[in-house]
């Protein structure tokens, strides 16, 4: 997915898409996906490899000969795409999305209650998704929701400065995923015990991460980022694996489930105790999102080789 990331700096064409949004209602830019998708889908060589290894992976450990389309693949990000800008727009309808009968109640619980809450979401579905909690009366919350996001801002800061100018009500608190350290811990934390919501995502390894942990995804052995885990241990909060999916991958007009389920592992106890629960952190995080993308199989928009023999 990196080659969409490079595009986020792009700000002219994020303009124009914004604009388009003002003018136009949201079915006409989710018709302008499916050209979108195709054109990325011609010209995007190393992506569609990319691609085109997940699903045959993914089939393959569904025992399906099937190879899937990653054109379909293409299409279905395009519109993921489009249902961000509308939701950085503030033009997403969240009437649409239904949730689960999971851990969404204590979820809302916890926000309701002031507590701090770590999100870990994914490339699975949309993340914007998790906006609908932050809406008061959406679902159930009875206080704002500030969310302060970990992302590698050098991929996208002009992205985010564009955002900023075009909707500032969109914009939310961001952390350098390159500069985590002692200070931004104690940062995070008091955030936490101000009663808000830290976000970041569990299936993406960092520029500069030097240590991942190895386990079993759709059959074949990957990478995932330790320090992402080791973080969530050190800040100790309630932690939630949250995913938004479209009902069908391709349709003018979608409707969306809303997945929320909680990180068992309690945190407290020794450090060696402490390193044996954030593997099964990781381990829990891993089979939620592979069972996910078992049932959503165009709706992972990771797109680079996850699996690297």
């Amino acid at each position: 997915m990196k080659w969409f990331e490079r595009k986020q700096n792009n700000v002219i064409g994020f303009k124009l898409m914004f604009l388009l949004l003002a003018f136009f209602p949201p079915v006409f830019m989710r018709f302008l996906a499916l050209p979108i998708g195709f054109f990325y889908w011609i010209f995007s060589l190393k992506t569609r490899a990319a691609s085109k290894k997940y699903l045959a992976t993914l089939f393959s450990f569904c025992g399906s000969k099937n190879k899937g389309s990653s054109l379909r693949h293409f299409v279905s990000f395009a519109l993921n795409l489009v249902e961000n800008m509308q939701s950085w727009a503030g033009k997403f309808s969240f009437k649409n999305v239904h949730w689960q009968d999971d851990d969404v109640g204590d979820l809302v619980q916890n926000i309701n209650s002031g507590h701090g809450t770590v999100v870990v979401i994914s490339h699975l579905g949309n993340a914007q998704m998790l906006k609908a909690l932050a809406s008061i009366g959406e679902s159930g919350t009875e206080r704002d929701m500030s969310i302060t996001t970990i992302s590698d801002v050098n991929l996208s800061k002009g992205f985010y400065a564009t955002l900023s100018k075009i909707n500032p009500k969109a914009a939310f608190h961001i952390v350098n995923s390159n500069d985590i350290g002692p200070e931004t811990i104690i940062l995070l934390q008091e955030r936490l015990e101000h009663g808000e919501t830290v976000v970041v995502a569990g299936d993406r390894i960092g520029v500069h991460s030097n240590r991942t942990v190895e386990l079993p995804f759709l059959g074949r052995n990957a990478d995932f980022p330790y320090g992402v885990f080791l973080l969530i241990s050190l800040l100790n909060a309630p932690a939630y694996f949250v995913w938004g999916l479209r009902n069908k991958d391709i349709t003018l007009f979608p409707e969306y489930n809303m997945y929320v389920r909680k990180n068992p592992v309690d945190f407290s106890g020794s450090r060696k105790e402490r390193g044996e629960k954030i593997l099964q952190t990781v381990h829990n995080f891993v089979k939620n999102l592979e069972d996910l993308c078992v049932l959503n199989p165009y709706q992972w928009y990771n797109f680079f080789d996850f699996w690297k023999e």
